[in-house]
């Protein structure tokens, strides 16, 4: 392993740490939620962030052993389709913090793996750190869609229409 990537191991842990703490948040939000869609989204977002964490557990790993860095493809959300039932969140403050929380939680990690593309000098690895900013600014868009929609909307989760 290079000495370039002594640092680098560092900034995994940072980011496997962030990746656990987001996959609890989503989880226990999940369980708060009353929508399905809510639910739905939250559950995918925690799916997200634990293969998010298994992906730099490998790499990690693989580091170590070897000093070579992963593929990694990226991973796709599964759609969702659900009735509207026009029921009304019945704690709708309560859900926009937790997408506001949220938010701020997928932009700071977009940030962290932007700052590992630019430690990494290796092209697998910088298209892999890549890749996680990309899908955690997907991640960040599509709270900011559900808090637009939860905010002006009448409080009708959007996600999965």
């Amino acid at each position: 392993m290079a000495k370039d990537d002594l640092g680098i191991l560092d900034a995994i842990e940072i980011a496997m740490d962030a990746e656990l703490k987001a996959k609890q948040f989503y989880t226990d939000s999940a369980s708060k939620i009353e929508s399905e869609r809510g639910k739905n989204l939250l559950n995918q977002l925690a799916d997200f962030e634990n293969n998010h964490y298994q992906k730099l557990k490998d790499l990690k790993d693989s580091l170590i052993a070897t000093g070579n860095y992963i593929d990694y493809d990226g991973t796709q959300f599964r759609p969702f389709r659900a009735e509207i039932s026009g029921k009304v969140e019945l704690k709708q403050s309560d859900a926009l913090d937790v997408l506001k929380l949220a938010i701020d939680a997928e932009t700071k990690a977009k940030e962290h793996y932007q700052q590992m593309v630019k430690q990494t000098k290796d092209p697998q690895g910088k298209k892999m750190f890549e890749k996680l900013a990309e899908e955690e600014d997907l991640h960040r868009r599509i709270l900011n869609d559900e808090f637009y929609n939860l905010s002006n909307e009448g409080g009708i989760w959007a996600w999965g229409e």
